[in-house]
């Protein structure tokens, strides 16, 4: 065995580079360098050299060069490789190993049936063939496949065995490639303390045997973690550190993830001129594309209100990960495509689409992966709940998605833009990031300047704090000004008038976004399941001595009260008594004690022939009004 071979044995491949980038004259040379380039994830500098040696007829460089195309995303190219080349091998662990690879562009290319069976009989084969450590990569292979497919209860099972199995050294790079697929199971889940043990134990390794292209994964992975604890800030500039580093490495895979999560992050700012250049930047034809970027297309595109294309992507997204199995993907494409046909008024296609993510919903109990698209399509969700076909899938699921907010919408133009959430919580956002504030009723003085500008001191303590005396409650005030100036801006209150008695305005900067601004004018324009997407409770609960807080409270509860019975009278008069039921059960959260329609909602109920379990909760909680 030559010195390379020893160095390729023990991992140390910047030994190989070194000694044969521009000196390799035979196959298996050849063979040794591209190896060396490809597992220090310098992909594009090791195809040259893994072509020559198979050209050469290298067996080992023949099935790795295979791989690498497949890397590189030409998936058709890496399959007809190892057809023509698996014949042709004698060694039994390379043909287990070219059935491995085999199958992972199969599945790649989206026929996930043929290239799992690929894999499993590759699994199989190393179970047999009695290597622990080469069965335990196949396994951690093989957990990332039932991984994408949704069934995560295997992935786990095959994970745990394939981390406990896999050395730490010479070559870490397995275990902490299985390391990163369990990290990515427990962001789906959201486990984020378990995930966060996770990537620091991956870190560790990480240290101890340094690999560009597994630290780039690594560090898409904690990104997406960053996505979904909510850290929006922090996910975007891992994001864009991440594009030049994939771009870099030459890997398809990371390029088109990067990709497409950060063209969606811009396209929510709403920045959608860096969304679509980053998305058409990749250079792929449109006839190339992969399930995953017709998604982004579609998310794109129903962001810019392009609704009748961005259902067409969607729809050619939904096929193709149904076609393959990708469950979790599948269900995040038909709630955007619900989204886009809402909005068209195709009625028949969003039950179509809604129907099959909620069932897919129920059977995965996936939530946490599509926590933020839920929460920005707030106002499906309430369509859902109001439709008799609709309203039985979303039962089970009406706790768990208790939190949802309207639709964030962040600037283009420079301005700071809140979202003031006052509907029964209280959050600002800004970035999407939650804003945390010195004093609990800073939120209450935001809100009452933007709805109310120009008052003095005096007036604002004695509209919000009359329980004050006046000494304390301007001083309060005072405090309430700095805390709102402090975290965000000097600029952010503005006063202008006589020097003792100025009046206080937000800032010519600020765009402030309320959703009981939005409440009433979704009310106005009687989009029903808009309102009641942002209707979560009173209007600031935790205020109990301001007149003006309980107008502004009862404004708002009083108007979606008043346009659900205009919508149950309207569905009585069409005899619809299954929908004038789920009326009422929403009127009756905004108003549990209102006893006209606990009455309504057991005389419909009767009439549409109610289950009788269900028929008697209304009827008992009509009893307790009286008792």
């Amino acid at each position: 065995m030559t010195p390379f071979e020893d160095a390729l044995q023990a991992g140390q491949y910047a030994t190989i580079i070194d000694g044969l980038l521009g000196q390799a004259r035979t196959a298996r040379e050849h063979a040794l360098l591209g190896i060396a380039l490809l597992r220090s994830g310098e992909l594009p500098q090791a195809e040259l050299p893994l072509q020559r040696s198979a050209i050469l007829g290298d067996p080992e460089g023949t099935v790795e060069f295979g791989n690498l195309v497949r890397l590189l995303g030409r998936f058709d190219e890496a399959r007809a490789h190892f057809e023509a080349c698996l014949p042709t091998l004698l060694d039994p662990e390379l043909q287990l190993r070219a059935l491995r690879w085999w199958g992972a562009a199969a599945f790649a290319a989206g026929d996930t049936h043929e290239g799992l069976l690929k894999m499993e009989r590759a699994w199989h084969g190393y179970v047999a063939y009695g290597d622990d450590a080469l069965t335990a990569r196949v396994t951690q292979s093989l957990a990332q496949m039932h991984a994408v497919l949704g069934n995560t209860p295997r992935a786990r099972l095959l994970l745990t065995e394939a981390i406990r199995a896999l050395p730490v050294a010479p070559d870490s790079a397995p275990r902490l490639s299985a390391l990163k697929s369990l990290l990515d199971l427990q962001v789906k889940d959201g486990e984020v303390e378990a995930a966060r043990g996770t990537l620091a134990g991956a870190k560790a390794l990480l240290v101890l045997s340094p690999s560009p292209r597994l630290a780039a994964y690594l560090a898409f992975s904690e990104a997406e973690l960053w996505r979904l604890s909510g850290a929006y800030a922090e996910y975007a500039a891992a994001l864009e550190t991440l594009l030049p580093v994939a771009d870099a490495l030459g890997d398809h895979h990371l390029r088109v993830w990067v990709t497409s999560r950060l063209a969606e992050h811009h396209s929510l700012r709403p920045q959608h001129g860096r969304a679509a250049e980053l998305l058409h930047g990749l250079g792929l034809p449109v006839a190339q594309w992969s399930a995953h970027l017709w998604a982004t297309d579609g998310v794109l595109r129903r962001r810019r209100g392009q609704d009748d294309q961005a259902a067409e992507s969607l729809r050619t997204a939904a096929r193709m990960f149904r076609d393959s199995g990708a469950i979790p993907e599948l269900i995040r494409v038909l709630l955007h495509q619900g989204a886009a046909e809402l909005r068209l008024g195709r009625h028949e296609d969003v039950a179509k689409a809604l129907s099959e993510a909620l069932t897919s919903m129920l059977t995965l109990r996936a939530l946490h992966e599509v926590k933020p698209d839920l929460e920005e399509l707030s106002e499906l969700v309430k369509y859902a709940v109001l439709e008799p076909e609709l309203s039985p899938y979303m039962e089970p699921l009406l706790d768990r998605l208790s939190h949802l907010a309207g639709t964030p919408r962040l600037p283009e133009d420079g301005a700071m833009r809140l979202r003031v959430t006052t509907l029964g919580r209280t959050l600002v956002t800004r970035d999407n990031e939650a804003i945390r504030f010195a004093y609990p009723n800073s939120p209450l003085l935001l809100a009452y300047l933007a709805l109310e500008p120009d008052q003095t001191r005096a007036q604002l303590q004695l509209t919000l704090f009359p329980e004050k005396d006046a000494q304390s409650g301007a001083g309060y005030v005072r405090q309430c000004i700095w805390d709102l100036r402090d975290k965000l801006g000097p600029e952010a209150v503005t006063c202008a008038g006589p020097f003792r008695a100025p009046a206080y305005r937000l800032g010519p900067g600020m765009a402030v976004e309320l959703d009981v601004e939005e409440l009433l004018t979704a009310i106005a324009h009687h989009e029903v399941a808009r309102a009641l997407a942002l209707y979560r409770g009173e209007f600031l609960p935790w205020v109990e001595h301001s007149d003006w807080v309980a107008q502004k409270r009862d404004e708002a509860r009083l108007a979606l009260t008043i346009e659900l019975r205009r919508e149950m009278e309207h569905a009585r008069t069409r005899g619809d008594e299954r929908r004038v039921v789920l009326y009422a059960n929403q009127l009756l959260q905004a108003d549990p004690l209102d006893v006209d329609a606990l009455r309504e909602r057991v005389r419909a109920a009767t009439a549409a022939g109610a289950p009788a379990p269900e028929l008697a909760r209304y009827t008992a909680e009509l009893g307790r009004v009286f008792h």
